[in-house]
């Protein structure tokens, strides 16, 4: 008797996320941009992308914050948390490592207008609201926990001082 083989889901990791906070009077805001594109179009989220060839995932982190806002945090860190999803599409579990950039003020933020038409500067309760999965709202009560309440640690820390885009 023949059993039959099952295709198994695959495990991948191809696309990063970036959470871009200030702080302002000793409020934390995040920054969230709105999708124009076909992918997830009109969706307001942290920025992601993918992860290039030649790449490390912070690497891409970095250029992908450059890419999509104009802005080069002034710290960055590794969240010390990755998010994981079925990725439909690809018929996967996607693992994405997640970022946190911080920027003094003032700063501009220039979309590309290709994928992001608005930005907007939340608190972490306001972006529960506009935020529509779960893991990117457990993402930002994360960091709300581990890199504002609280100091991050240095071991945490990516110095970007000559690896800037």
């Amino acid at each position: 008797m023949s059993i039959p083989i099952r295709e198994e889901v695959p495990i991948k990791s191809f696309s990063i996320a970036a959470f871009i906070c200030k702080i302002e009077k000793n409020i934390c805001y995040y920054l969230i941009i709105r999708r124009c594109s076909t992918y997830l179009n009109k969706n307001w989220q942290m920025v992601s992308g993918k992860i290039e060839k030649g790449e490390t995932a912070w690497q891409a982190a970095l250029r992908e914050i450059k890419e999509e806002t104009n802005i080069i945090p002034n710290e960055f860190y590794s969240a010390d948390l990755v998010e994981t999803f079925y990725e439909i599409n690809q018929n996967c579990i996607n693992l994405v490592p997640i970022f946190v950039g911080f920027v003094n003020e003032p700063v501009t933020i220039q979309l590309d207008p290709k994928e992001h038409d608005e930005y907007k500067w939340v608190t972490k309760d306001e972006a529960k609201e506009y935020l529509e999965f779960k893991n990117q709202i457990n993402a930002v009560e994360h960091i709300d926990t581990y890199f504002i309440k609280k100091k991050p640690g240095d071991f945490l820390r990516i110095n970007i001082v000559g690896n800037c885009l």
